[in-house]
């Protein structure tokens, strides 16, 4: 088994090529595993190393030591790969993908990823790329990008900053005029506040957007949230946080749950989307289900996870 480590320096508040890969190196080479370590600096450049490294022989597992947008990327370019696992170390804005799984905790102790096993998960493709969690169209990715701008404050963590940014976007214009398609059959058409597809649970620091979600069923839920009268925002929003709308009698008349394998969704005008962080104009997209498309690893679950998660 090779072993790779794409860090993002970006990733939260904190570099983590100085807090979090010097210890996870070291266990790797005291345990004789001698990792490959790069540092990205652009953009989809952790697509193209997780491809080149996918791409060799043997079995490999490579890791993001980074975001939920790291682990995108590298999804995205091991997508395929039967040869390839990958992992995270999360240390990003969010860190939301490893929520459906295990306490972030675990994921950050090298001594259970190494031990961990993997597991087969989905994928979602659209015309913007692959992901591996949650797409969304709508006010969600409109928050997304003001969260953006948000972390960037000092001591502002990632659930706050989402918090932040969804308040300043209620206070102008909401809703956009959609007409939505699932499994190329039955449409909703009307003003939503945004639609999601979904494979993982969580985004936006915590948000529990799609609680029934599976990330290995070979399905996508989609979330449908019309606008509602302005006055109930402010407690549908606590609600949706929780995750506590689906099927729930506030939401009557709003919310469309669905599971399918793929969602079209049409504008009138270019609308804001969110894939895993990154955000895009489109007046339309789909997003289909590639199951099974990718390896995840799973930390091995203790009780003791080490003096260096510990620490943090």
């Amino acid at each position: 088994m090779r072993y790779v480590l794409i860090i993002n320096p970006a990733a939260g508040k904190r570099d983590p090529s100085e807090t979090v890969l010097p210890p996870v190196r070291h266990f790797f080479l005291e345990q004789g595993l001698n990792p490959v370590c790069y540092l990205t600096r652009e953009p989809g450049e952790a697509v193209k190393l997780a491809a080149r490294e996918a791409g060799r022989e043997g079995p490999v597992r490579i890791y993001a030591i980074g975001g939920d947008g790291t682990l995108a990327e590298i999804a995205q370019g091991a997508a395929g790969k039967e040869n390839a696992e990958i992992g995270i170390f999360p240390c990003g804005t969010g860190n939301d993908y490893v929520r459906s799984f295990a306490p972030r905790q675990r994921f950050l102790s090298p001594e259970l990823q190494v031990a961990g096993a993997s597991r087969p998960v989905d994928l979602i493709r659209s015309e913007l790329g692959v992901s591996i969690n949650l797409c969304s169209v709508g006010m969600d990715a409109r928050v997304s990008l003001e969260t953006r701008r948000l972390k960037r404050v000092p001591f502002l963590s990632g659930s706050a900053a989402y918090d932040l940014a969804l308040l300043k976007t209620l206070a102008g214009r909401i809703g956009e005029n959609l007409r939505i398609r699932i499994d190329g059959g039955k449409e909703f058409e009307g003003c939503f506040l945004f639609v999601l597809a979904a494979s993982g649970q969580y985004y936006g620091g915590g948000y529990h957007g799609a609680p029934k979600a599976v990330p290995d069923d070979g399905l996508l839920d989609f979330v449908l949230i019309r606008k509602p009268p302005p006055l109930r925002i402010p407690k549908l929003a606590g609600m949706y946080k929780a995750g506590r709308h689906i099927g729930a009698k506030e939401f009557d008349g709003i919310l469309t749950f669905r599971r399918g394998t793929e969602m079209e969704v049409f504008a009138d005008k270019p609308v804001a989307s969110n894939r895993d962080g990154e955000i895009a104009l489109v007046q339309a997209v789909s997003y289909r289900v590639l199951p099974h498309a990718a390896r995840f690893i799973v930390p091995e679950e203790r009780h003791d996870l080490g003096e260096f998660v510990n620490n943090l």
